[in-house]
């Protein structure tokens, strides 16, 4: 296939804020991994057309909308991009919510949850599409750019940034306010960005969910747990393999094999604990479900 080069909105949703928690312990390692993974399954799930996954770098996805061959087609891409960057974030929170509230780990990982961001910085301009091992590969100084803009002076850790370009053409249709701001890097002019912090999004999410029915909530916890037990066997192998905790063979071994006898009671714990805790949660907090709410 022979390059060309289109127009392009690039995503870029990035995850932060646990790593330096997975070098406490081993435990803390294989639960980070597991966590990181639910994550960006969650965000994975979200990915719609027109928007496509060019690849996850780390913890990080670089997704793509291409101009489809005309102005109108265009405008019509650029203009579902915004409620795709909310369903983002909409389930980023549901899923750290979730995960802090219901986890009955007290490692180092779980008991910093709280600590997960996420921020996601668009840009458009354009890009060179090329065809490498049947899959179309997008490159070029916009392109670069974007990922540049990941390493930003922004004094926090979850939101949106957009560069001028993006907020041109897909921000000034969202909700705010932006906030406007300077970047620059080498290679390039200085870069006017727009950012937009999310507020209180993550207790409007733990609101949500406590305004659940009890039936539901339990579903919920029993939901969590089934994914972190799926999950906890390739977690585990991935640490024997790449340990973020270096430690002697022996006690990787070991340890994998405590892990492995101690699964089944680990399941059951987490089948009971997890739920029981949204319950005493939601009971602590005084949350009531909607209708009853409404009837006070």
């Amino acid at each position: 296939m022979q390059a060309v080069e289109k127009r392009v909105v690039v995503v870029l949703a990035d995850i932060s804020g646990y790593t330096r928690f997975m070098t406490d312990s081993q435990m803390s390692a294989i639960h980070g991994q597991q966590y990181i993974t639910y994550l960006i399954e969650s965000l994975l799930r979200e990915v719609d057309v027109p928007l496509k996954l060019q690849e996850i770098e780390g913890d990080a996805l670089f997704l793509y909308a291409e101009d489809p061959g005309s102005d109108e087609e265009w405008v019509a891409v650029l203009a579902q991009i915004p409620a795709m960057l909310q369903r983002f974030f909409n389930a980023f929170y549901q899923g750290t919510v979730l995960g802090a509230e219901a986890t009955p780990c007290k490692c180092a990982v779980c008991r910093n949850r709280d600590e997960l961001a996420l921020k996601i910085i668009v840009h458009t301009g354009t890009a060179v599409f090329h065809r490498i091992g049947g899959f179309d590969k997008v490159s070029g100084p916009d392109v670069i750019l974007a990922h540049r803009l990941l390493k930003n002076t922004v004094p926090d850790k979850e939101y949106l940034l957009m560069s001028e370009a993006a907020y041109k053409a897909i921000g000034q249709a969202m909700d705010g306010p932006f906030l406007r701001g300077k970047e620059s890097y080498d290679g390039f002019a200085d870069v006017i960005t727009f950012v937009r912090f999310n507020g209180d999004i993550k207790e409007q999410h733990l609101n949500s969910l406590y305004r659940l029915p009890p039936a539901s909530l339990v579903m919920r916890g029993q939901g969590y747990a089934i994914s972190a037990m799926a999950s906890f066997f390739p977690a585990l192998v991935r640490q024997l393999r790449s340990p973020a905790v270096k430690a002697p063979w022996t006690s990787q071994l070991g340890f994998a094999v405590m892990g492995g006898l101690m699964f089944p009671v680990m399941a059951v714990m987490y089948m009971i604990r997890a739920p029981r805790r949204l319950l005493t949660h939601r009971l602590r907090h005084n949350y009531l479900p909607i209708g009853k709410a409404e009837s006070v």
